[in-house]
């Protein structure tokens, strides 16, 4: 054996093996649907994927399409497959270190420029908005496995926020107005402590939600956040938001979304009976 073999079977798969571990990966994923009952998912198929897009990133640590299948596969692995609290901790903490890092990398040679520059730089950069999306995603996450006072406390509502701000202002269209819907839930869920999070809003969370619905209005997530925050918060339209919630409960499962939608049209039903 060569002395050459030996230092590349040393270093490891390099980038040329990224495109044959994230094709696995997607087939995995693809299929995260099989043996589910309802909205729990088994985790075999999402198990698989997370290890070809864990393998695909330690070949190439900067790739952001691995990253981003990586977190959003970690997501659909602690929000639909049973996971324990403290699985979900796991999950939540690796995939918000992992999503933040990159959102650092991303952010370093552009501080200090102007705000237009900087969201013209990022557009240019592949992957850049699902990044911060994902990285908000699990920011989000974290927080509701750790407690929402706690994370409040620790500033993690205000990087969630700007974290879809960026989102938003990238692509607004993303994931169905995915930039919109994490704000608005935001708003929604985050509690409101003087000198901490202040800001938050409910009109505002239900101005987002609304722009969430008009970018993606077959989105069963969206219609349930938005159902749900206009019977929280908007006595006088209640009827609209019942009825979205009814949407969720009772329409047919997406063909690309089984799972989660199964899992939301639960959550619907379970909202309906508390309504009666």
């Amino acid at each position: 054996m060569t002395a050459l073999l030996l230092l590349l079977l040393a270093q490891g798969p390099g980038p040329a093996a990224v495109p044959e571990a994230l094709a696995e990966g997607d087939a995995h994923y693809a299929l995260r649907h099989e043996g589910a009952r309802g909205g729990a998912a088994d985790p075999h198929r999402i198990d698989l994927a997370i290890a070809a897009y864990r393998r695909a990133l330690s070949a190439a640590p900067d790739d952001r399409a691995a990253l981003t299948r990586l977190l959003r596969a970690l997501f659909f692995r602690g929000a639909f497959c049973g996971a324990t609290a403290a699985e979900q901790k796991a999950i939540y903490e690796e995939a918000r270190g992992r999503g933040q890092a990159a959102v650092d990398r991303l952010e370093a040679p552009l501080r200090g420029r102007p705000d237009a520059e900087r969201l013209a730089a990022l557009r240019a950069i592949p992957h850049a908005a699902l990044t911060y999306f994902w990285t908000a995603v699990h920011w989000g996450q974290w927080a509701l496995a750790r407690g929402k006072l706690t994370a409040a406390r620790q500033g993690v509502a205000g990087r969630v926020r700007d974290l879809a701000e960026t989102v938003i202002a990238l692509d607004p269209a993303l994931e169905e107005g995915g930039g919109y819907r994490v704000l608005g839930r935001l708003h929604d869920e985050s509690p409101r402590i003087p000198f901490v999070t202040g800001w938050v809003s409910k009109r505002a969370g239900l101005e987002a939600l609304r722009k969430a619905y008009a970018a993606g209005p077959t989105n069963p997530v969206t219609w349930f956040f938005l159902g749900e925050a206009i019977v929280e918060h908007d006595a006088p339209r209640r009827a609209e938001g019942l009825a979205l919630l009814r949407r969720c409960a009772e329409s047919p499962p997406r063909a690309d979304y089984l799972v989660e939608s199964a899992h939301y049209a639960e959550l619907a039903r379970a909202r309906l009976a508390r309504e009666r």
